[in-house]
């Protein structure tokens, strides 16, 4: 044990002797024996043939004490932990560019995020402009993510951005997700929540995820490959409350929130809760491409930070893996298929190169989807039946018939068989997108399998 002790001169403490007060700091071990000090503070500098000294820190430290005013990130260098060819060089996703995405997506783009994929659906109202830092009244009625993309581009020209309007869960393929960094969300509803943590833990990948109120906000780190996902946490009323586009908790104002398709949220909670995620994922994008990240960016798995603000308090919890959780569905390896492409590939020839690697025939092969695919309308009034490939909870569902303009009935499908009448149709055709991974079963096993034919499409040979 090292014990540290004091030795000073025998003079009383005053104002008047403080100066010719000498302190000493030794250490000294069990047996009361002065220890040696040879720790060198300076060791890893370097002085020069001249006698200057090299004030750059060694790698290990991951930091550099340069200064050039004439490079907009140079005051990152100065950070003791921030590694620019990390941050410079990473692949970032986030659902979502409303309010909370527009806070998160201007945070990375000021911390030199290097590539930066991003998704919504929706077009900019004026409601938007008084939470948005991003969008301006001439932006009414343009797709979030367009504007997004030319705001970004003005306060990084160097960024590579990847603006995509579609839903997520429907709209992208996973092998998009697949190739990302870090995956982030910030979307509004507890449905587009679940589909994005069945993404992520099909993939084996962690992700983060934030929310605001009026005056609240949480920010979280799911973990589904080994720890809590976000759907351990979602007790009988969210499952209820999942297929409802907002889920506040007063019944009168859930009424009228929903009639409005608005949930009311502030600025301030974006602005306080995105830069939290901001961190975060810059702490694990460090996890992700460094064999030996810095201890001191651990990230958090499996916490939710929650602020509340009416009598502020911010507080951290931590969940737990709950048995049985199907928010945790690894689907393992994928087999990569250059040949495969979404405009060209049929259901029947992705079934049979999966009935191939389990050494089953096409006949025992599925597709078990997930989701209600629907595959036919019809009309009762008019008797007018035909197909429509769209998944049943996608936003842009249009039953009408196109015969009468009544509305027609859908019928679907969950699992998707070498025996369907549309099983020689293009994938692409049936609303599959581009890059996808499909999840085939056959006998008693299963395997993933990806059109990575669209790669160089939808990736830009990225």
């Amino acid at each position: 044990m090292w014990l540290w002790t004091n030795l000073r001169t025998d003079i009383s403490m005053s104002e008047d002797n403080e100066e010719d007060l000498d302190v000493f700091v030794v250490a000294l071990d069990e047996d009361g024996n002065e220890i040696e000090d040879t720790h060198d503070p300076l060791a890893h500098l370097n002085v020069d043939a001249e006698g200057r000294l090299d004030l750059t820190y060694t790698d290990d430290l991951y930091r550099r004490m340069e200064y050039d005013k004439g490079d907009r990130f140079a005051i990152y260098k100065l950070m003791a932990y921030f590694r620019e060819d990390v941050v410079r060089g990473g692949k970032i996703f986030c659902a979502g560019a409303g309010a909370l995405g527009n806070e998160v997506l201007k945070n990375f783009a000021l911390l030199g995020v290097g590539e930066l994929w991003f998704a919504d659906f929706d077009d900019i109202d004026a409601s938007n402009l008084a939470k948005s830092v991003l969008f301006r009244p001439t932006d009414i009625g343009r797709a979030k993510v367009d504007v997004a993309a030319e705001r970004l581009a003005q306060m990084d020209p160097e960024i590579d951005l990847h603006p995509i309007s579609a839903d997520v869960r429907f709209g992208i393929g996973l092998g998009v997700f697949r190739r990302m960094d870090v995956l982030t969300s910030v979307v509004d509803s507890i449905d587009a929540r679940v589909g994005f943590n069945r993404i992520a833990a099909a993939l084996g990948k962690p992700w983060l995820d934030a929310g605001i109120g009026e005056l609240s906000w949480r920010v979280s780190c799911w973990d589904p490959p080994g720890g809590p996902c976000f759907e351990c946490t979602m007790d009988d009323t969210m499952r209820y409350q999942q297929h409802l586009p907002y889920a506040p908790s007063c019944a009168p104002m859930a009424e009228a929130i929903r009639d409005m398709q608005r949930q009311p949220t502030s600025p301030l909670a974006a602005a306080m809760s995105g830069a939290l995620l901001a961190q975060e994922a810059l702490k694990l994008l460090h996890d992700v491409r460094m064999e030996e990240p810095p201890p001191e960016l651990t990230m958090p798995h499996g916490a939710q930070f929650y602020f509340g603000g009416g009598d502020p308090y911010l507080e951290t919890q931590l969940r737990r893996p709950v048995d049985g959780c199907p928010g945790h569905d690894y689907w393992g390896e994928v087999l990569e298929v250059p040949e495969f492409k979404a405009a060209t590939t049929t259901l029947r020839e992705l079934l049979e190169r999966a009935g191939e690697a389990l050494g089953v025939a096409v006949q025992a092969t599925s597709i078990r989807l997930g989701f209600d695919l629907i595959h036919e309308v019809y009309c009762h009034p008019c008797g007018h039946r035909a197909e429509y490939f769209s998944p049943a909870r996608s936003r842009f569902v249009d039953l009408t018939c196109p015969q009468c303009g009544g509305e027609a009935r859908p019928d679907y499908k969950r699992a998707l068989r070498a025996t369907e009448r549309f099983a020689d149709r293009p994938l692409a055709a049936l609303g599959f997108p581009p890059l996808h991974i499909f999840l085939v079963y056959g006998g008693d096993g299963r395997i993933a399998i990806e059109l990575t034919g669209d790669e160089e499409e939808v990736m830009g040979g990225r």
